[in-house]
């Protein structure tokens, strides 16, 4: 199927303004499985979660990640050959070297620098101000991925990730990815220059002094593809897709769940309310600690269901490495899928009342009748996200240190729009006035 330029302007357009509401649209006129031939290539489209099951657990081996297609060029052009883009025995061997650094003992570890840096941000903040919640979430875990996992701290590097972040964001799914690479468009200039930026800052990583004692994943990966050999350049260039795929997916997912997260709270003050109390009741004042997060259910449930309405990767995609039948019907070898998650988790026949924010949907016995890969926001299966336990603990940190010292109010007139290219993010920002709750207990 072609397109000439100027239909694929419309299209581009039409996704971007809305693509949830026209998928939807073509599910329910289709069927919660249906093709459509895009560029050429035939595009099998998934929502249910049976037939999610079927992709990513049950028949896993015959899909694979896609390494042609629009999407996947752009994804390879960031992260190359790291982890999230990989297959086969180079996925096995990249997830064994990087599995270590996301044990429980480092997780207990990271706990204590997650929350040093959360209070360091929250006693910058002034109580009444107005601040950008996002940009705020952004630049924490930004400092807290790179500490943790590389040894490293950010100082005026914030800026930068932040502005080629933005850029990038921009430019994927844009009118830019479906015209021909040697056009001279400044939008794919400004792509390039954010792309050279973020190499920058990953090459600094990779090129600072080490003295070989390190246990950060850095220097665990460092080691390991010196010992494999090979030209130093394609070392190097191993290195840095791995690094840019921890240091991007450390940071951003998390960030844009607790940005949602705060936006809902700040829009829902019943539930801000509950989530009050379980801290007041469990932690009586004092900062939470590692041991303190299974004690506190609500504030899961929290983000459990900020990450049901906006779940940061909103789409999965995989390709057929193998003829495969799913949902009765036949997707042959070659075929590109596409498993949108955020409609799975905005329909009524497994969340009721889809639209409406309700943390008690995530109660122990009302999740067990949420069918299977109905809420995948770290994917499912061999390939489920490896950072997973990180990031739930990181956000649950986060949240609730915050939300002891300070309320987030939301400001009347701003403006609040998804923003749906590489992460579901907020567009514009998130503005939000803080508040504070007279709780300063140091950190212990």
């Amino acid at each position: 199927m072609t397109f000439n330029p100027l239909s694929l302007f419309a299209y581009s357009r039409r996704m971007r303004s809305g693509p949830t509401e026209r998928v939807r649209e073509r599910f329910e006129r289709y069927g919660d499985l249906y093709c459509a031939p895009f560029l050429g290539r035939d595009v099998f489209v998934l929502r249910h979660p049976d037939h999610l099951q079927e992709v990513l657990v049950t028949q896993a081996s015959k899909f694979e990640k896609p390494s042609e297609g629009i999407t996947a060029r752009q994804l390879r052009l960031l992260l190359g050959q790291g982890l999230l883009n990989s297959n086969g025995e180079l996925w096995r061997r990249q997830r064994r070297l990087i599995q270590p650094a996301f044990r429980r003992e480092r997780l207990e570890e990271y706990a204590e620098l997650i929350l040093e840096h959360t209070e360091h941000m929250l006693d910058g903040w002034l109580d009444g101000a107005s601040l950008d919640a996002s940009r705020e979430m952004m630049e924490l875990t930004l400092r807290i991925v790179s500490k943790a996992l590389f040894n490293h701290r950010v100082t005026d590097e914030t800026d930068r990730v932040a502005t080629a972040m933005r850029v990038l964001r921009q430019s994927f799914g844009g009118f830019q990815a479906l015209l021909p690479a040697w056009l001279p468009l400044p939008s794919r200039g400004r792509t390039l220059k954010a792309l050279a930026d973020m190499d920058a800052i990953i090459y600094e990583l990779i090129d600072a002094p080490r003295d070989g004692q390190g246990r950060d994943l850095l220097s665990t990966l460092a080691a390991a593809f010196g010992a494999q050999g090979g030209e130093r350049a394609e070392q190097r260039r191993q290195l840095r897709d791995e690094l840019v795929t921890l240091f991007i997916a450390g940071h951003e997912t998390t960030s844009h769940a607790l940005s949602w997260t705060w936006h809902l709270l700040s829009t829902h003050p019943e539930v801000e309310q509950k989530l009050h109390a379980e801290l007041a009741r469990v932690l009586g004042g004092r900062p939470p600690r590692w041991s303190d997060l299974e004690h506190l259910p609500y504030a899961e449930q929290v983000l459990s269901e900020s990450m049901r309405l906006y779940p940061p990767a909103y789409v999965l995609a995989r390709v057929a490495s193998a003829d495969a039948v799913v949902g009765g019907h036949t997707i042959p070898r070659g075929s590109d899928v596409v498993m949108w998650s955020y409609l799975t988790h905005h329909d009524a026949r497994w969340f009721p009342d889809p639209e409406r924010f309700d943390p008690e949907r995530f109660s122990p016995a009302r999740r067990k009748a949420i069918p299977q890969c109905a809420y995948i926001p770290f994917g499912a299966g061999t390939r489920t996200c490896i950072g997973k336990q990180f990031a739930l603990m990181e956000a649950l940190l986060i949240l609730t240190r915050t939300a002891q010292r300070f309320t987030l109010s939301a400001v009347p007139g701003a403006r609040i729009e998804r923003d749906m290219s590489v992460t579901l993010a907020p567009r514009h920002g998130l503005t939000l006035r803080v508040c504070s709750r007279g709780d300063r207990t140091p950190a212990a």
